[in-house]
């Protein structure tokens, strides 16, 4: 999507573009090159980097966890590895929302700063 207005670019924000290019008259072909790959990066972003830092992290507190349950409890081991599983695919999800909430405020910063590039010059 080729961007040369703010609404413009405020629309692609709001629809999750993929992609944008773009063409604003008052900036140098430079400028917009640098502007769209900084966008285009955060547009790129999925939360997948996210939600596998959270499952990293959590892995080890959820294998204690696991061992625990095994020598304390009467849980069959099916139960106990399917709550082990569960628990990491709920960190990973959570992960991965945090990711999509940082992206979104992301976007935000990225678009205030430009915002007040473009009204400097």
């Amino acid at each position: 999507m080729e961007i040369n207005t703010l609404s413009q670019l405020d629309e692609a924000i709001a629809k999750r573009q993929k992609s944008v290019s773009f063409n604003f008259q008052s900036l140098s072909r430079e400028e917009n090159l640098s502007w769209e790959q900084k966008f285009n990066f955060l547009f790129d972003e999925c939360g997948c980097a996210s939600g596998r830092k959270s499952i990293m992290y959590s892995s080890p507190l959820l294998i204690i966890v696991l061992i625990i349950l095994k020598n304390t409890t009467d849980l069959s081991r099916t139960m106990i590895l399917g709550l082990f599983v569960a628990s990491v695919f709920l960190a990973g999800a959570a992960g991965k929302v945090i990711g999509l909430i940082q992206r979104k405020n992301k976007l935000q910063r990225l678009m205030d700063e430009f915002r007040s590039n473009l009204n400097n010059k």
